[in-house]
Parts: structure tokens; sequence; C-alpha cells
């Protein structure tokens, strides 16, 4: 086992290995060895941090009803782990890759284990143990074919959507797992009235502390130093330590037993492993159909994990791997290693990183850790009944505290409090409610903090009336001011984002407010656009029709505009009747939506003709003159046909024109040859005035769309007044003035609102 503290300074990038097992600590290495050597020299740390855990999963999951297979535990989750080393080695797209199995996924497991063997509790003890290593096997299967089935479609970026608390947490919860199960691992199923009262329970208790020591002192160890060394010291040690005291006291090993100081298991009881055929006979495999969830979890908190650390591995090689072909080389691994009951687990970011660091970089690095595993395979056994009880639990419990430290207590400063509550919860849950209520309750509290994160977000993202957000319509000034009086009876709504039961309702709150604030005229129309809206759930789709009703008996049209093919089916499904009913507009887009607001508001105000002639018009434009005569007579009248065009893209600029009946139309040439229509101009309006002061080439063309009349001033011409005729010069740049004026105006509107 590879655990070290994290040492943001030692290196000017610091590494974190969000697997459940190892996260990824810089491992400074005072140099390297040569190529040859490197690998061996790191196989040998590697061996030993592989056999040590091995014998402390196979303890926690092998303990007490199941301790006949403790020994098989060790060896079965040994074999794993050469498994993965192996495979991981040849096939892996990072030459150096280390695969192992993993500590959170045994947390998780040995809880559902333990709940199965309660289920047998009458049943024979060969019963128990196929049952056992049925769920291991099952779990490594169900991991590998998940994994190896996301790979081949390709579906690994789709995990990392799992929410980040909801990870933290279940890996915070896999820590308290551990911790627990090393405490069960000691004190069996006694109560607390008999850990105190009966002489075995007071002994056990006293092995408890001894472990809590042990943790502790390998806690520090790991905290104060970052040499690789360190966690096989500590446990060499602690071994060590024990037999010397046993020497000391004159205790033989049986007796050591008798005292809970080993493993309850025959010390000669050899190399062993579990035959597939008879895990599949002995079984009792509706107990581990009712481990499914527990097995699925694993399987996902594993692929999270696996590309978690393909992500870091890429961050801190500076490589890019294929994350899916990753999936399916570690799919293969766990497949195999279930099909003799063994653990699932995948590539580990750390020990990865400290073979790269120690210069073993190919992929013997891989298959010498794979040789060095199986030469300590057929030693498993005695191993595993010669390692002290309070070694196997110091080190569940250091690595428990390990994990609860680096998913809880360092999260805190990571994640917003709502978040980090989830995080807190879900450790919480499982030691209040089990596994999977712990899961539940994280699932459920992250789906509701997303809820209320999500309904905070605006899907509003222009609220504004038709005094900031007009047509493309160009319109004569009388118009504009009209709409600049009136537009206040129009709300123009322009939404965003996906819509659902609880971003609705911002929707609602923003019509409503409006209607109740009587500073303002009284509303019209609300315009609701959908250009933006990427989808909606069907609660949201029935909210619409709960505005409908409000403004329907507020006698207020509600007009639709950039509705989808799917929007608009979810909004019929619930109520929208966009055939039949009065209160209701529907508009391909918002400036088509726009324009009939507009349209309706001038054609319901009682009003003389705005002008009389274009003398007239020009009072009311640039204001009373005695030379409005010689300005209309300074100005050529052509007539136009529907097509003609009067001003052509890429022209030079030296013409002023003003609509004075009929209707155009703005358009530009796209480059597939398409024109677009940009906006449409009505009598009255100025067109030119910006290139007759800076010149240069027309941007667009207009066209006549029916027969209409303009008056064109041409540039030569204006110059000429400039020098013989000033007066009338001024005429004629106060009008270019008035218009630019008019059209900044409203161009200011349209900007701020966007901005509010």
């Amino acid at each position: 086992m590879n655990v070290h503290h994290p040492d943001p300074v030692a290196d000017s990038k610091t590494v974190i290995d969000a697997s459940p097992r190892r996260r990824g600590w810089r491992i400074p290495v005072p140099g390297t060895a040569t190529p040859f050597l490197a690998p061996l020299l790191f196989a040998v740390i590697a061996g030993i941090d592989s056999l040590g855990t091995s014998i402390a999963f196979a303890a926690l999951i092998f303990a007490g009803p199941l301790a006949a297979g403790f020994g098989m535990g060790v060896g079965v989750i040994l074999l794993s782990s050469i498994v993965m080393a192996l495979w991981i080695a040849l096939r892996s797209r990072y030459p150096s890759s280390i695969g192992q199995v993993q500590e959170a996924s045994i947390a998780i497991l040995a809880t559902a284990i333990a709940a199965a063997t309660i289920q047998l509790e009458f049943r024979p003890d060969e019963v128990k143990v196929a049952t056992a290593f049925a769920v291991l096997g099952s779990s490594a299967m169900v991991t590998g074919a998940v994994f190896w089935l996301f790979g081949l479609c390709r579906f690994g970026r789709l995990v990392r959507f799992m929410p980040y608390p909801v990870v933290a947490g279940f890996l915070a919860g896999s820590g308290w797992l551990l911790i627990q199960g090393a405490v069960m691992m000691i004190v069996g199923d006694q109560s607390l009235v008999d850990l105190f009262v009966r002489h075995d329970g007071q002994q056990a208790l006293a092995n408890l502390y001894v472990a809590v020591v042990f943790a502790v002192v390998m806690i520090f160890c790991l905290r104060r130093s970052t040499s690789p060394l360190t966690m096989p010291l500590v446990l060499l040690g602690g071994g060590v330590l024990f037999y010397a005291m046993l020497a000391v006291m004159g205790v033989e090993s049986e007796q050591a037993r008798a005292l809970q100081w080993l493993p309850a298991m025959p010390s000669g009881q050899g190399f062993a492993l579990p035959h597939p055929v008879d895990v599949l006979k002995s079984a009792d495999w509706s107990v581990v159909l009712d481990a499914a969830p527990a097995i699925t979890s694993v399987a996902l908190l594993g692929m999270i994990g696996l590309l978690l650390n393909t992500s870091g591995l890429e961050v801190a090689t500076r490589q890019e791997i294929d994350a899916d072909a990753e999936l399916r080389t570690t799919g293969i691994a766990n497949i195999v290693a279930g099909g003799f009951g063994g653990a699932p687990g995948y590539t580990g970011l750390s020990m990865t990183l400290l073979a790269n660091r120690m210069g073993a970089t190919a992929r013997s690095v891989g298959i010498a850790t794979a040789v060095v595993l199986a030469l300590m395979l057929p030693f498993a056994g005695e191993l595993a009944g010669a390692m002290p009880t309070f070694v196997a639990a110091g080190l569940m419990n250091a690595l428990g505290v390990e994990l609860i430290h680096d998913w809880l207590w360092r999260t805190r400063s990571q994640l917003p409090r709502i978040e980090w509550l989830v995080v807190v919860a879900i450790p919480l849950g499982m030691a209040a409610f089990g596994f999977m209520g712990g899961m539940a309750l994280g699932l459920g509290l992250s789906l509701v903090t997303f809820v209320y994160n999500y309904a905070r977000l605006s899907v509003i993202r222009v609220n504004a009336s038709l005094r900031e957000r007009k047509s493309s319509i160009d319109r004569p000034p009388a118009e504009n001011s009209l709409i600049e009086l009136e537009g206040e009876q129009v709300q123009v709504l322009e939404l965003q984002e996906f819509l659902f039961f609880g971003t609705a309702e911002q929707v609602v709150e923003a019509i409503r407010k409006r209607l109740q604030d009587r500073s303002r005229l009284s509303l019209r129309f609300v315009v609701i656009d959908f250009r933006r809206v990427s989808g909606m759930d069907a609660a949201a789709a029935a909210t619409f029709t709960k505005i409908r009703n409000l403004l329907a008996g507020n006698g207020v049209e509600l007009v639709f505009s950039g509705l989808s093919p799917d929007i608009e089916q979810a909004l019929a499904r619930n109520g929208i009747d966009f055939s039949s009913d009065p209160s209701i507009g529907r508009e391909r887009d918002l400036d088509h939506a726009l324009e009939r607001c507009e349209e309706r508001l001038i054609a319901a105000i009682a009003r003389e003709e705005t002008w009389q002639d274009i003398e007239d018009y020009f009072v009311q434009t640039i204001g009373p003159s005695a030379r409005l005569k010689d300005l209309v007579a300074s100005m050529e009248e052509i007539r136009l046909q529907p097509g003609d065009r009067f001003i052509r893209a890429g022209e030079p600029g030296d013409d002023l024109f003003l609509l004075w009946t009929g209707r155009a139309k703005v358009e530009a040439v796209l480059g597939n040859g398409k024109r677009l229509r940009l906006r449409t101009v009505k009598p009255g309006v100025v067109l030119g005035e910006i290139a007759i002061y800076r010149g240069g080439p027309r941007t667009a063309d207009v066209v006549a769309e029916v027969p209409s009349t303009v008056y064109r001033l041409a540039r030569r011409q204006l110059r000429y007044l400039e020098q013989a005729d000033p007066e009338l010069a001024l005429l004629v740049h106060r009008l270019c003035a008035t218009t630019l004026a008019e059209r900044l105006t409203i161009a200011n509107r349209v900007v701020q609102s966007l901005h509010e």
C-alpha cells in the first residue's frame, strides 16, 4: 500500500488522484535507478504493498463466520492484483500503468458480504465462504462488463456527469466502512456490554486499542515522510516488533491466536484458491442477487475512479490517453479476475507516478510487479496467518482515515457549503442506515441540491418592453415616437437554457409582477421567445398553460416565438391551442413577433395622417423652414417597381435616399448565394446617411418590394450645396443627424435591456 500525504510545494505541480484507493500523492524519489534495476526495485515495493493490503482486505471480508476462507481470500485478492498488473501492463495505452485492487470497492463489498452472511447464519461454512467468493467474483465480472461496454460504446465521458459531491461522499463513506470493518475484524459481533463485562470482550478492546495506536503511528509516519518505502517499513516494523514481544514474553503462536493477536486460522494451511466450480455449486445465488445494488455501485464508482485517474495521468505526464481504450482493457482484466472469485480493480495513479519517478516507464514495470506478486502467491496463506491482527486492522483504519480526510475534511474548502453537506450526509447515512441507505440519501440530497442550484439560475435572458426591443423594421420618426409612447404595453421575455418545474416559475413571477405594476401602462401583449431554450419537461409546459390563463383573464394576448417542433408539441399536449385560441399567437421568430405587436399598437391608435406631403414630412422631422421647398427641389424623385434595387452592396455610398411611398427590404447575399432579409423599410425612412459621411462601399442591397417612390440626394450635390447654399446644406445635415440620433437611441435601449 502506498499512502503518502500530499505535498503541494514539493514540485511545481501537485497531482491529485481521484480514485477511491490511491489519491495520487506526490512522491519525491531522490534519484532514479538504472533502466534495468528500476522496474525490479519498484516491483519489490509494489509487491510488499499489495501483499499487505491483500491480507488486510481478506481479514476485513473473511472474519468471524467466514474465517475458514481467510487464506483463500488472501490468495484470490493477491491473484486479482497479479491479473490487473499483468494485463494492464500489456494492453494499457500508457505503458507503465500499474493495476491494483481498490480499497473503496473492498469496503463496499465487505459490507454486502457481511449482510449476506447474516442471511446464511444457519448454513454450513462452505456455503458462506462460497457465497462470499461469489459476491466478490460477480462484482469483478459486472465491473469488467460495464467497463468494457462503456468503453466499446465510447461512453467514457458520460460517467463524469456523476455529481462530484456524491463521488466524494461515497469515497468518504468507503473510509467509514473501512474503519467500521476494521473494528468488527477485532471485536466481532460482541455487544457493547460484552466488551466491558466479558473477559474476551476486554481482550478485544485491548486489541482494538493497539490497532488504533498502530494506525495513528502509521498515519504520522506517512505524513512526516514522503519516501515510498515508508508504508512497507511501517508494516514490517510492526510485524518485527510483535514477534519480538512474543519472544520476550514467551508466548507461542497458538496462544497468540487464542488471544486474537493473530488470525484465527491454521498456520500451516498453505496455498489454496477457491475452485470456480465449487463456488458455482455451493454459493447461495439468491443471496448474491440481494447484493446487486452494492455490486452495481462498485462498478459505477470504479468507473469514475478509473476515468478520473486517467485524467490525472494525462495532466501529470502531459500525454493524451484514450479513456475508452483504458475502460476496455481494464474491463477484460476484471472479467478474468472475477472468473476465479477475484476482486475488482483498475489503474492506480499514485503507484503509476511512483514508477515513473523511479525511472520505470516501460511495460516491463507492470510485468515485473506481476512476477514479484506471483512469487509471493504460493506463500500467501502462511504470510496471512503470520500477520498480526492489529497490523491488518491498523492498516484498514489508516486507509479509512485517509479517505475521510481527503474526501470529507479537505473538500470543505473546495465545495460550497450546501454541496459539502451532501458529502457529510453520505457517510453519516451509511453509519445510520447502512451502505444502501447512505447511497440513497446522498443521491437524493444531490438531486435536491441540483434542483435548488439550477432553479436559482435565471432562465430569463431579457425582460424588456417594446421600447427597448424593437423589430427590424425601419419606421419613420412618427411611428417610432408612437412606439416609444405605447411600447410599455408589450412585455418581451427572451428565455434561455433548459426549462423545468423549478425554473419555469420564474417566467410566471416576471409576468405577474408586470401585471401588478400600476406605475406603467397596462399590458396588451406578452411575447415569450424560445429561440435559446434547449428543451423543457412536462411540468414546465404545464406552467405555460397557467401563464395563458393568467393573461387571458387580464385581456392580454400571449405570443410565442422561436418554438422548436418538440417544444411546440409539448405545449400543445399541455393545453396550448395555437390554432383556435384567440388569446394565443405564434410567430416563427422574435422579430416577427415584435413586428406583430408594433403593427397592432399602431393600428389601434386613432390618429390623423402623419403627413400630407413631403414638405410636411420635413416639418415634422427637422422643423419648419422657409427653404423646405428648395430642399425638395434639390432631390431627385425616382419611381421603382417591385424588385428594383436602388442601393447595391459593394457600390460606393454616394447617395442619400428617402423612401417616400411603398415598402423596401434590406438584404445581404450569403456565401452560398442565398439572400438573407435583414430588415424592412417603411415610408418616411432615410437610408444611406452613414455612407454619405464616411464613404466606402455599401454593405447590403435595398430592394423595392412594392411599387415605391424614393427621393435621392447625391453626395456631389450635398458638397455643392455646402459651398453654394450653406443654409440648404444645413437642412440636409439636420435630417441625417436626426435619423442617426433616433437610431442610436433605439440601439442604446437594446444594449441596456441586454445588460439588465
